[in-house]
C-alpha cells in the first residue's frame, strides 16, 4: 500500500506535495520517511516547520530540548574534568577521618582522657611517615584536636590505645607499618570516596555509641567494605 505526502495530526491543515513516498522496512514493519504525514526527503515537513505557526511551535519545542540536553551534556563533562583533578586520595583520607570519629563518637581523647570540644580523628603511627596504612581505620582513633594538632602526643596516643584494647591490638597496628605502597590511580580513590561516604552516611543515621568489641568489629568491617587493603591488613583477630 502506497502513502502520499499529506499533512496528518498537527499538520493537517498543510496539503503536502502528494507524491508517493519512500519506505524502510523496520523489523517487517513498513515506515514512511515522513512526519505528520509530511515527506522529509520532498522538503514538505521542513517547509511546515518554517512556514507555518504549528510547525513553528514544534520547531521552537525540539529547540529548547536540544538546548537542555547540550546544557546537561556541557555540565556532565565540567564535573567530569573537575573530578579529574581532584585529589580524591585526600577527600578520602578526610572521609575515613570522619568514620573514625564516627565509631568513637562521644569517647575521651585517647592520648589526653578528656572530653574535648572538637575531636579529630588522629593517626597512631603518623601518616606522613607511614602513608601506606594512612587509610586503615585501625590506625585511626580517636584524639583531641589540641592533642592531635599542637602536642607531640603520639606516644600517650598509643598508650591510651594501648590501656583500651591491649597490648596484642597494639602491637597488630604496629605491625601495619608493613603495608605494601598504595599503587591506586586518582579515579579510584573517587570510588573509595564514594563507598566511604555511604558508610559515614549510615553511621551518622544509626546514631550508635559503640562499645570496645563493637569498635574493633566495625573497623574491621569497614575495611573490608572500603577494599583499599587485602584482608591480612583489614582485620584484626584477637
Amino acid at each position: 500500500m502506497s502513502k502520499k505526502c499529506k499533512g496528518t495530526g498537527k499538520a493537517i491543515a498543510f496539503k503536502g506535495c502528494g507524491i508517493e513516498l519512500p519506505y524502510f522496512e523496520n523489523n517487517g514493519t513498513k515506515k514512511y520517511s515522513s512526519v505528520y504525514g509530511l515527506g522529509k526527503n520532498c522538503g514538505c515537513y521542513s517547509k511546515w516547520l518554517l512556514t507555518t505557526k504549528e510547525g513553528k511551535e514544534v520547531l521552537n519545542k525540539a529547540k529548547i530540548k536540544a538546548k537542555k540536553i547540550t546544557y546537561k551534556q556541557q555540565k556532565k563533562i565540567k564535573k567530569e574534568e573537575k573530578n579529574k583533578i581532584k585529589n580524591w586520595r585526600n577527600y578520602l583520607q578526610v572521609e575515613i577521618q570522619k568514620i573514625s570519629r564516627l565509631i568513637d563518637i562521644g569517647l575521651p581523647c585517647l592520648a589526653r582522657g578528656y572530653h574535648a570540644d572538637q575531636i579529630h580523628g588522629g593517626h597512631v603511627f603518623a601518616k606522613g611517615g607511614n602513608s601506606s596504612m594512612a587509610l586503615n581505620l585501625h590506625n585511626i582513633h580517636r584524639q583531641s584536636a589540641q592533642s592531635n594538632r599542637f602536642q607531640n602526643d603520639d606516644g600517650l596516643l598509643r598508650e591510651g590505645l594501648s590501656n583500651e584494647y591491649g597490648e596484642n591490638y597494639m602491637q597488630f597496628i604496629s605491625e601495619l607499618r608493613r603495608t605494601p605502597q598504595l599503587n591506586y590511580l586518582n579515579m579510584e580513590y573517587m570510588d573509595f570516596y564514594k563507598v566511604a561516604k555511604s558508610i559515614s552516611k549510615k553511621l551518622i543515621k544509626d546514631g550508635r555509641r559503640y562499645n570496645k568489641e563493637e569498635r574493633i568489629i566495625l573497623r574491621n568491617k569497614v575495611n573490608l567494605l572500603l577494599g583499599i587493603y587485602t584482608e591480612e591488613y583489614c582485620i584484626f583477630k584477637n
